[in-house]
Protein backbone atom coordinates (compact mmCIF):
# COMPACT_ATOMS: atom_id res chain seq x y z
CA UNK A 1 0.00 0.00 0.00
CA UNK A 2 1.19 3.31 -0.76
CA UNK A 3 0.48 6.84 0.19
CA UNK A 4 1.24 10.18 -1.56
CA UNK A 5 2.78 12.86 0.65
CA UNK A 6 0.96 16.33 0.36
CA UNK A 7 2.90 19.19 -0.69
CA UNK A 8 4.26 21.27 2.26
CA UNK A 9 5.38 24.16 0.63
CA UNK A 10 2.96 26.83 -0.51
CA UNK A 11 4.35 28.05 -3.81
CA UNK A 12 6.26 31.17 -3.79
CA UNK A 13 4.01 34.46 -5.45
CA UNK A 14 5.79 36.47 -6.96
CA UNK A 15 4.03 39.68 -6.03
CA UNK A 16 5.89 42.74 -5.79
CA UNK A 17 6.72 43.46 -2.41
CA UNK A 18 4.81 46.68 -2.02
CA UNK A 19 1.63 45.14 -3.05
CA UNK A 20 1.82 43.27 0.23
CA UNK A 21 0.72 46.78 1.75
CA UNK A 22 -2.39 46.95 -0.15
CA UNK A 23 -5.66 45.08 -0.08
CA UNK A 24 -6.27 45.80 -3.26
CA UNK A 25 -4.38 47.91 -5.81
CA UNK A 26 -7.55 48.70 -7.68
CA UNK A 27 -6.32 48.72 -11.40
CA UNK A 28 -3.00 50.77 -10.46
CA UNK A 29 0.31 48.58 -11.11
CA UNK A 30 2.74 48.56 -7.70
CA UNK A 31 5.40 50.33 -9.47
CA UNK A 32 2.58 53.34 -10.12
CA UNK A 33 1.63 53.61 -6.18
CA UNK A 34 5.79 53.51 -5.40
CA UNK A 35 5.98 56.39 -7.60
CA UNK A 36 2.86 58.04 -5.89
CA UNK A 37 4.70 57.74 -3.12
CA UNK A 38 8.15 58.93 -3.83
CA UNK A 39 5.91 62.05 -5.09
CA UNK A 40 4.38 62.33 -1.68
CA UNK A 41 7.46 62.06 0.31
CA UNK A 42 9.19 64.55 -2.04
CA UNK A 43 6.44 67.34 -1.57
CA UNK A 44 6.52 66.76 2.31
CA UNK A 45 3.82 65.08 2.83
CA UNK A 46 5.51 62.51 5.35
CA UNK A 47 3.09 63.32 8.14
CA UNK A 48 -0.24 62.74 6.28
CA UNK A 49 -2.66 60.13 7.29
CA UNK A 50 -1.91 57.44 4.69
CA UNK A 51 -5.67 56.58 4.28
CA UNK A 52 -6.18 60.64 3.13
CA UNK A 53 -3.30 60.23 0.95
CA UNK A 54 -3.95 57.06 -0.58
CA UNK A 55 -7.62 58.23 -1.34
CA UNK A 56 -6.22 61.63 -2.79
CA UNK A 57 -3.31 59.83 -5.19
CA UNK A 58 -5.12 56.40 -6.03
CA UNK A 59 -8.47 56.37 -5.43
CA UNK A 60 -10.38 52.79 -5.35
CA UNK A 61 -7.03 51.45 -3.89
CA UNK A 62 -7.07 50.30 -0.09
CA UNK A 63 -4.48 49.59 2.37
CA UNK A 64 -4.05 47.08 4.90
CA UNK A 65 -5.16 48.41 8.37
CA UNK A 66 -2.08 48.35 9.75
CA UNK A 67 -0.70 50.78 7.40
CA UNK A 68 -3.43 52.95 6.61
CA UNK A 69 -3.21 53.88 10.43
CA UNK A 70 -0.15 55.37 9.80
CA UNK A 71 1.55 58.14 8.36
CA UNK A 72 2.81 58.66 4.84
CA UNK A 73 6.32 58.82 6.24
CA UNK A 74 6.03 55.69 8.40
CA UNK A 75 4.87 53.68 4.77
CA UNK A 76 7.51 54.89 3.25
CA UNK A 77 9.94 53.63 6.25
CA UNK A 78 8.00 50.78 6.01
CA UNK A 79 8.83 49.24 2.38
CA UNK A 80 12.14 51.27 1.69
CA UNK A 81 13.54 49.18 4.99
CA UNK A 82 13.09 45.75 4.10
CA UNK A 83 14.05 46.51 0.64
CA UNK A 84 17.68 48.20 1.74
CA UNK A 85 17.55 44.77 3.64
CA UNK A 86 17.42 42.94 0.47
CA UNK A 87 20.48 44.33 -0.98
CA UNK A 88 22.45 44.13 2.02
CA UNK A 89 21.90 40.39 2.25
CA UNK A 90 22.52 40.15 -1.89
CA UNK A 91 26.05 42.43 -1.32
CA UNK A 92 26.98 39.99 1.66
CA UNK A 93 26.23 36.80 -0.80
CA UNK A 94 28.20 38.45 -3.64
CA UNK A 95 30.97 38.77 -1.28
Amino acid sequence: MSYKSAALRVPDSKQHPFEHCFTTLADYSPEKAIGALCEAVHAGKRGMSAYAWIQEALPGAELKPAFALGTVGELYRSYSRGQEYSRYKGTLRAA
